[in-house]
């Protein structure tokens, strides 16, 4: 094909994580003093939607055994887009017997990728499978993310009301395999599998700031490693 651009779009779904929340609470001398918080949790699976382009270069190459293999490497840009993350943290403490938050993040990740792709020609010659990998980065945001008490309940309260959206850089890692299809000598279209890994990622959010409650720190929230299961179709143009 020498060089290629292709428009890809599909759904999957994402793994749940782990996930910890860390601040302090500064409560009065009277009330005991500051309290460290210390929540940890995990994050329910959630179903995703996700759309992206790549550009890239292939050969073709006879291998010593007659196959027909076409190596190519492409540089790529995706963006999933989840439902709300939902998670339930734990913080033991001496202080209180129980402490429980209920958070929510409604997360958007945008992934670049060099991957590394081979396709192998098949009798039919206008049908070629292929299978490839990809390293690259992940801009990991979030939008409005909620944090309520609700052991003991505190109504009305999102402790990162100061501050609800945050962003970070990770890694990020594929496995994919699919087949392509030429509609004519040019024109393409495909349908893939691919398996997505996205490192973990560490975001800051707001202090909890409300007259009627005890001031906080900011607060930190780690997600651990997120697995992603994707499927996709796209066309494409050679040239």
């Amino acid at each position: 094909r020498g060089a290629y651009v292709s428009l890809f779009g599909g759904v999957g779904r994402g793994g749940g994580s782990n996930t910890s929340q860390s601040g302090t609470v500064f409560i009065t001398e009277a009330g005991g003093g500051p309290l460290a918080v210390d929540a940890k949790g995990k994050t329910e699976s959630e179903s995703v939607k996700f759309g992206g382009a790549q550009l890239g270069y292939e050969w073709a190459y006879r291998s010593r055994h007659g196959l027909d293999l076409m190596p190519a490497i492409e540089f790529e840009g995706l963006q999933l887009t989840s439902a709300d993350y939902h998670g339930t943290l734990q913080n033991p403490n001496v202080r209180a017997v129980e402490q429980t938050f209920d958070d929510t993040f409604s997360m958007n990740t945008k992934v670049f990728l060099a991957n590394a792709v081979v396709g192998i020609r098949t009798p039919y010659r206008r049908i070629t499978p292929y299978i490839g990998g990809g390293v690259g980065a992940a801009l990991v945001s979030i939008d409005g993310a909620t944090s309520a008490q609700t052991n003991p309940a505190e109504l009305g309260v999102n402790h990162f009301n100061s501050g609800a959206d945050s962003s970070a850089w990770t890694f990020a890692a594929q496995a994919k395999a699919g087949v392509r299809v030429a509609v004519t000598d040019g024109a393409y279209v495909f349908g893939e599998y691919r398996y997505l890994y996205v490192g973990a990622v560490d975001q800051a959010f707001g202090s909890t700031a409300y007259p009627a409650h005890a001031a906080t720190s900011a607060w930190a929230v780690r997600f651990g490693d997120t697995s992603y299961n994707l499927i996709n179709v796209g066309v494409g143009i050679g040239f």
